[in-house]
């Protein structure tokens, strides 16, 4: 009987699993690597907050939608403004349509910065520190919602890298 042969077969096989899982693990591990790099990147730079200049309107009012960003040292966040092109992405909302409103205008950037940039070689407005948007909104039911979410793009001010993010909100009026 050549019974010691198997179990030997049955090591090598075993051990031919352990190095293909070996480097099946080192590939896993480097692809995750990769894949949660841009995640980790991706971590948003500024934090907004929306509001209302009034919380109770009245059905025909026009009130003014707020959106107002605290931004990270070292990024730039876009103005609703035209940008130059090719060049950063404006910033702009989408916004749920709904009987109880409707837009007035566009969005508006409330004091931005406005320059010369070399990167995208031209004039860009842009935001640093704090940013502040606005909509007019006319109220046609007193009792509606405002749903919707800013999409903006921020960049870098030390190796101009650029990331686009978009911040949702829900704003009720009663």
């Amino acid at each position: 009987m050549k019974v010691p042969q198997a179990p030997t077969e049955v090591k090598l096989a075993v051990a031919v699993d352990v190095t293909k899982m070996c480097h099946f693990s080192k590939i896993l591990l480097l692809v995750f690597g990769i894949v949660s790099l841009p995640v980790s990147a991706q971590t948003k730079r500024a934090k907004f907050s929306v509001s209302t200049t009034k919380k109770y309107p009245q059905k025909g009012e026009i009130i003014q939608l707020v959106l107002e960003a605290q931004i990270f040292p070292q990024w730039k966040l876009y103005a609703s403004e035209r940008q130059v092109i090719p060049g950063p992405k404006s910033a702009y909302l989408s916004i749920q349509p709904q009987a109880g409103f409707r837009l007035v205008g566009g969005l508006v950037s409330v004091n931005p910065q406005k320059s010369w940039d070399s990167f995208w070689k031209g004039q860009v407005v842009y935001f640093e520190k704090k940013a502040r948007f606005t909509q007019a909104v006319q109220i046609l039911h007193s009792d509606t919602q405002l749903t919707g979410k800013i999409i903006y793009q921020m960049c870098n001010t030390n190796n101009s890298a650029c990331v686009q993010y978009q911040d949702s909100f829900l704003v009720r009026l009663h």
